[in-house]
C-alpha cells in the first residue's frame, strides 16, 4: 500500500513538471568552445536526466568490475572451506574407525583446503598415537603450545602422553598448565587431582577442591568426603613425624568436617589411647558410635576402661545405648558380657546378631561361650566348624583390590587407592552348583552337612567323633 502511494505521488510530481515546463516551454542558448546549442528548458533538463542516468550505469558497472575479485575470491574460499571441513570430518570419522592410513590422507586434504593448522596437527597428533608413534605425536602437540587458541588441546595431548608413559611427574607439570589455561575445566580437575594424591600433594589437592566446587566436578557429599580424607592424610604424616599435637589437631578437623568418617575416628581414638588420654579417647569414640560404629573403635573403647568387668559392662552399655540397633552394638556388647561371665546377656545379643546376618565371629563368640558356661567341647567344635564356612568377618578392605589391612589407612598398601579403604566383609563366590554336582546323595551319608558348596562329614561311628572331633572334606 505504501509503495503504491509513493509511485503515484511520483507519477503525479513527474506528470505536473512535464505540464508546467509544456504551458512554460523558455528557452536557453548555450554556447561552449565554439559551439551553440539553442532548445528548450524541457529538452535541457531531459538530457541532464538521461546523462544522471547513463552516469549510474557507468558508476554501477564499474564497481562490479573492480570488486569481482573479492566476490570471486570469496566464492572459491567457501568451496574451499567446504572441502577442508568434509576432509576434516572424514580424517575423524577414520580415525574413529581405527584407519590411521586413510586418516592420515584426509589429513593432507585438511592441511590443504583450511588455513588453519591446528586442526590439521590435532588430527595428525592423534593419528600417530593411535599407530603407536608416540613421539611423532608429541611433536604435534608440543607445536600446538605455540597457539594461544590451541595451547589448552596441546597440553591436553602431552598430558594423556605422560600418563600412558607412566610419567607421572610430567603429567602433573602438564596439568597444572592446562589448569591455568582453563580453571574450571572438570577432565582437567579430575586428572590433575589424583595425580596430586599419588604425589601426596595434600595441600595443593586441598586448594583444587575449590576450584573443583566452583566447577561443581563433585558433589556435595564426594566434595566434604575427599576434603575429609585429606585432612585425614595430613594427619597420618603428622602421626608417623611424631606430631601427635598437629595429628590430633588435623583429625579434629576432619571430624568436624565430617562427623560419620570412621577411618579420622579410628585414627583420632587410637592416637589418644597411645599417648594414655583415655577418657578423650572413648569420647570419641562415644561420638562416632551414634552414626558409624565399628570393631575397631569398638576394640578401642574396651581397650581404655579399667576396673573390673562388670564395671566394665556398664561403660559398654552407655556406648550401646548411643546406637543400640546395630550389629557392632551387640557384638561389643556380647564380648564385654562374655569377659564379665554374664552369660545370658551375651548369648542374647549374639543371637540378635545372628538374626541379621550369621558371621564366622559370632560363631566363634558362641563356641567360647558354650565352654566357658556349659564346657561343651563338642558343641563348641561344632560351631567352630560352622565358623570356618560362614558369611566372612568384615575387616579393614580396599573396594578397589580388595586387599586386607590390620588397620585404616589413607591408601591402600597394594593398589595404592586413595580413601578405598573402608570396614568391610570381603566378597564371597558361592558354588553350590558345583557342590550338587560332586557331592554324594544325602541319603549316603545322612549325617552330612552342606554349607555353602563345602560338604562337612562327621563320622559318628570313629573314635574321633567319640572326642567331638569332625572330618572336613572340600
Amino acid at each position: 500500500m505504501i509503495r503504491l502511494l509513493i509511485f503515484i505521488l511520483i507519477t503525479a510530481a513527474l506528470v505536473f513538471c512535464t505540464v508546467w515546463f509544456a504551458d512554460n516551454p523558455g528557452r536557453m542558448t548555450i554556447v561552449w568552445l565554439g559551439y551553440r546549442f539553442d532548445g528548450s528548458i524541457g529538452m535541457v533538463a531531459l538530457g541532464l536526466l538521461a546523462l544522471t542516468a547513463v552516469l549510474v550505469l557507468l558508476w554501477r558497472g564499474w564497481t562490479i568490475i573492480a570488486n569481482s575479485p573479492g566476490w570471486l575470491g570469496r566464492l572459491l574460499g567457501s568451496r574451499r572451506r567446504k572441502k577442508g571441513q568434509q576432509a576434516l570430518t572424514m580424517g575423524l570419522l577414520e580415525l574413529a574407525s581405527g584407519d590411521v592410513r586413510q586418516a592420515l590422507k584426509h589429513t593432507r586434504a585438511v592441511d590443504r583446503y583450511l588455513e588453519d593448522d591446528t586442526l590439521t596437527r590435532l588430527l595428525t597428533a592423534q593419528a600417530a598415537e593411535l599407530d603407536g608413534n608416540n613421539d611423532a605425536a608429541k611433536r604435534q602437540f608440543e607445536a600446538m603450545l605455540e597457539k594461544p587458541d590451541s595451547a589448552f588441546f596441546g597440553l591436553r595431548g602431552l598430558l594423556q602422553l605422560a600418563l600412558k608413559s607412566n610419567d607421572r611427574e610430567a603429567a602433573l607439570d602438564y596439568a597444572e598448565r592446562a589448569h591455568r589455561l582453563r580453571p574450571r575445566n572438570p577432565a582437567v580437575i579430575v586428572t590433575m587431582f589424583d595425580l596430586l594424591l599419588t604425589s601426596r600433594r595434600w595441600d595443593r589437592a586441598l586448594s583444587l577442591l575449590v576450584d573443583a566446587e566452583k566447577a561443581a566436578v563433585f558433589s556435595e557429599t564426594e566434595l566434604t568426603h575427599r576434603r575429609a580424607l585429606l585432612i585425614t592424610a595430613k594427619a597420618e604424616d603428622a602421626i608417623a613425624e611424631g606430631e601427635n599435637a598437629e595429628a590430633t589437631k588435623l583429625l579434629r578437623k576432619a571430624l568436624n568436617s565430617a562427623p560419620g568418617f570412621t577411618g579420622a575416628a579410628v585414627l583420632l581414638a587410637g592416637l589418644y589411647r597411645d599417648i594414655k588420654q583415655d577418657s578423650k579417647a572413648r569420647d570419641v569414640v562415644m561420638q562416632s558410635w551414634r552414626t558409624a560404629p565399628s570393631a575397631a573403635l569398638g576394640a578401642i573403647f574396651r581397650e581404655t576402661l579399667t576396673g573390673d568387668p562388670l564395671a566394665k559392662v556398664k561403660a559398654v552399655e552407655k556406648l550401646v545405648a548411643t546406637n543400640p540397633g546395630h550389629v557392632e552394638s551387640q557384638i561389643v556388647l556380647a564380648e564385654a558380657a562374655l569377659e564379665a561371665d554374664l552369660w545370658g546377656i551375651a548369648r542374647g545379643n549374639l543371637e540378635k546378631a545372628m538374626a541379621t546376618k550369621a558371621e564366622a565371629r559370632h560363631y566363634r563368640l558362641l563356641a567360647d561361650l558354650e565352654l566357658r558356661e556349659n564346657q561343651d567341647g563338642a558343641k563348641a567344635r561344632e560351631l567352630l566348624i560352622k565358623a570356618s564356612h560362614a558369611n566372612p568377618d568384615p575387616d579393614w578392605r580396599c573396594s578397589a583390590c580388595g586387599a586386607e589391612t590390620d588397620r585404616w589407612v589413607v591408601s591402600c598398601p597394594s593398589c595404592h587407592s586413595f580413601g578405598s579403604v573402608d570396614w568391610r566383609a570381603p566378597l564371597r563366590v558361592h558354588q553350590d552348583d558345583a557342590a550338587k554336582e560332586t557331592a554324594e546323595p544325602e541319603t549316603a551319608k545322612p549325617s552330612a552337612i552342606t554349607q555353602t558348596g563345602v560338604l562337612i562329614d562327621q563320622d559318628t561311628d570313629s573314635d574321633d567323633a567319640k572326642d567331638g572331633k569332625a572330618t572336613v572334606k572340600a
